[in-house]
C-alpha cells in the first residue's frame, strides 16, 4: 500500500513538471548572423596582423588597434549569442549545426595563425598584457556558443587540433581550455 501512494505521489509531481517544459526550436537562422560578424572580422584583422608583421612594423602601437578589433567582435559574439535561446539545432536545416561550427572554428582558427609567432618576434613587449585581455573574452564566447548552441564546439575542438599549439604557444589558456584542450 505504501509502495502504491509513492509510487502515485511520484506520478503526480512528474504530471505537473511535465506541463511546463517546453521544447526547444531550432534557432540556428538566429545564431548565424552572430557568428559570421565574427568570423568576417576575424578575416580582416587576421590579414592585417599578417600583414604588419611581413612589412616588419609589428609593435605595441600597431598590434593593439586589432587586439582592440578581436575584443569588440568575440564581445559582441557572446552578449549576441546570449539573446538568443537555446537552440534545438537541426542536421538537415540549413543553417545546420555543422555549418556554425565550421564558421566559429574557422574564426579561431584565424586569430591563432595570425598570432603564432608574435611571441617570438619581441616586438611588443606587453603581449603578453594584449592575450590577458583577449584570452578571457573569446573563451567567454565560446563558452556561450557552447550554451546557444549545445555541444557546438566538438566540432570546433577537432578543427582546431592543429591550430591549437598556435594558442598554447603564445599564451590563450583560457580559450584551449573552452575548447577543451
Amino acid at each position: 500500500m505504501l509502495a502504491l501512494r509513492s509510487v502515485l505521489a511520484l506520478a503526480l509531481v512528474a504530471s505537473s513538471y511535465a506541463g511546463i517544459l517546453l521544447p526547444r526550436a531550432n534557432t540556428n537562422a538566429a545564431i548565424s548572423p552572430i557568428v559570421d560578424q565574427v568570423d568576417m572580422t576575424m578575416r580582416h584583422v587576421g590579414p592585417d596582423i599578417l600583414t604588419i608583421t611581413a612589412n616588419q612594423t609589428l609593435s605595441t602601437a600597431t598590434l593593439t588597434p586589432q587586439f582592440n578589433r578581436m575584443n569588440t567582435s568575440f564581445t559582441a559574439m557572446r552578449t549576441g549569442l546570449a539573446g538568443v535561446a537555446v537552440s534545438s539545432g537541426s542536421t538537415t536545416t540549413h543553417p545546420t549545426n555543422d555549418d556554425l561550427s565550421k564558421v566559429v572554428g574557422d574564426a579561431v582558427v584565424l586569430v591563432a595563425t595570425s598570432l603564432s609567432g608574435v611571441k617570438a618576434t619581441g616586438k611588443v613587449p606587453n603581449f603578453a598584457a594584449l592575450v590577458s585581455s583577449l584570452d578571457p573574452t573569446i573563451a567567454g564566447a565560446l563558452k556561450q556558443f557552447n550554451t546557444t548552441s549545445p555541444n557546438g564546439l566538438a566540432l570546433v575542438h577537432i578543427i582546431m587540433i592543429d591550430a591549437r599549439q598556435f594558442l598554447v604557444a603564445e599564451g590563450f589558456t583560457q580559450t584551449n581550455a573552452a575548447l577543451g584542450f
